[in-house]
């Protein structure tokens, strides 16, 4: 309690402060957000902790909680150039209790043709969920993103350069938008250690910048052999009605490289999701990743470690008035092929999700959700617990939002 009492007291300051930065001619767009919860849960350890649970909170770390408290920026430089910025604090442990979740440049050309072109320069997350549409990657349908963006905001940060070119249809007499877009990338090598070590999770805590997760702490962004990664991908948007997202990521690890404490994890997959807004009260989202990671062999023998791994999650918001209603569902699956040192890492894992938002106003938004996880993983033994652990979490919250324009 004295520590999210602190943390939020400290988020309260940087909300104050940093609004007081003076910038005319409406070129700074300033979104803030302050969430605190009451948690009830059940379950193992959380792995935030130290832990093999799968949720953020466990029943050593109910009651009272800091959800998050951020603020998320955009700065515009001049007509074509802006300067975005993300700062989060969550009132945990980590060793920053403030840091950067984003920052990154962005140009945008003046438009010539129906062809719209964007480059990213800096720290920034992939075009992945479909869920996290909110101010800084927040999920506007629940508290807790899916396993698939769960893990995709702990494990994943572009630290590198994206171009996208988006064909407009409209100019042509069409409804529709075609997308390309494409990214080069350091500093994410050991991204997959996390499904080796947990398996797939369902949290609101992604990593930062220069922070780290778990006991002990794991950090994601490192560069273990001066090799760039890439991604690519595809999308169709229909007006705000109707979205097809495709993309490969490969990060191109050595999975032999270690620098320092830092491992090479060789992981690509294939994400592809939907989402559909048949009225203007319901949206539909599916979506489903498939790959795999590989790390070593390393000198001294042995066989590499290699698994595959698959999550699937399906999705249904209702909204009414200034509520929201939600339900999800989450499968996902790990297989490990080689490298047995223990118990297999083979998840397999499913979890119910539903959440209820309520907007008061501008300013204020009560929220509840209920997440139930049932998750058969083996390494679960290492803690001396059996394979099999069901777990719930139940969070109640109250949010705090504001938007300045200068």
């Amino acid at each position: 309690m004295r520590s999210a009492a602190r943390f939020v007291l400290l988020a309260l300051t940087a909300l104050v402060a940093v609004p007081a930065v003076v910038v005319a001619d409406d070129r700074l767009d300033l979104t803030g957000s302050l969430d605190l919860r009451f948690v009830h849960a059940t379950g193992a350890l959380s792995w935030l902790e130290g832990g093999s649970g799968a949720l953020r909170f466990d029943r050593e770390h109910e009651d009272l909680r800091l959800g998050r408290a951020f603020l998320a920026g955009r700065l515009r430089l001049d007509d074509t150039l802006s300067l975005h910025a993300v700062v989060d604090a969550y009132g945990d442990h980590d060793r920053n209790p403030v840091d950067l979740s984003e920052f990154w440049l962005e140009y945008r050309p003046f438009p010539l043709s129906p062809l719209r072109w964007r480059a990213r320069l800096g720290a920034f997350y992939a075009p992945i969920s479909l869920e996290n549409r909110g101010p800084g990657w927040s999920d506007v349908y629940s508290i807790t993103p899916s396993a698939i963006n769960t893990w995709i905001g702990e494990e994943f940060r572009t630290l590198g350069a994206e171009i996208e070119a988006r064909w407009l249809g409209s100019a042509r007499g069409y409804g529709g938008d075609i997308a390309l877009v494409a990214a080069a990338y350091g500093w994410n090598d050991p991204a997959g250690v996390l499904l080796s070590d947990r398996g797939f999770g369902l949290t609101d805590r992604p990593s930062t910048l220069f922070g780290g997760l778990g006991r002990p702490p794991l950090t994601f962004y490192h560069d273990t052999d001066h090799r760039a990664g890439y991604y690519a991908g595809l999308s169709w948007r229909r007006y705000d009605r109707a979205e097809v997202r495709a993309l490969h990521y490969d990060n191109r690890a050595d999975p032999t490289s270690v620098a320092g404490s830092a491992f090479g994890w060789m992981t690509r997959f294939d994400s592809v999701g939907v989402r559909l807004e048949p009225t203007s009260h319901l949206t539909l989202i599916a979506q489903n990743i498939d790959g795999e990671t590989v790390i070593g062999p390393f000198p001294g023998g042995g066989e590499p470690f290699r698994m595959t791994f698959r999550a699937t999650f399906g999705l249904a918001s209702l909204e009414y008035g200034a509520t929201r209603f939600t339900a999800r569902y989450d499968d996902f699956h790990t297989h490990q092929l080689s490298g047995f040192y223990g118990p297999p890492a083979d998840q397999v894992g499913h979890a119910w999700t539903t959440a209820v938002q309520h907007d008061v106003g501008d300013a204020w938004q009560i929220a509840a959700e209920w997440i139930r996880v049932t998750n058969h993983f083996p390494p679960r033994a290492n803690y001396g617990l059996p394979a099999d652990g069901p777990e719930s979490q139940l969070q109640l919250a109250l949010r705090y939002r504001f938007r300045l324009q200068r």
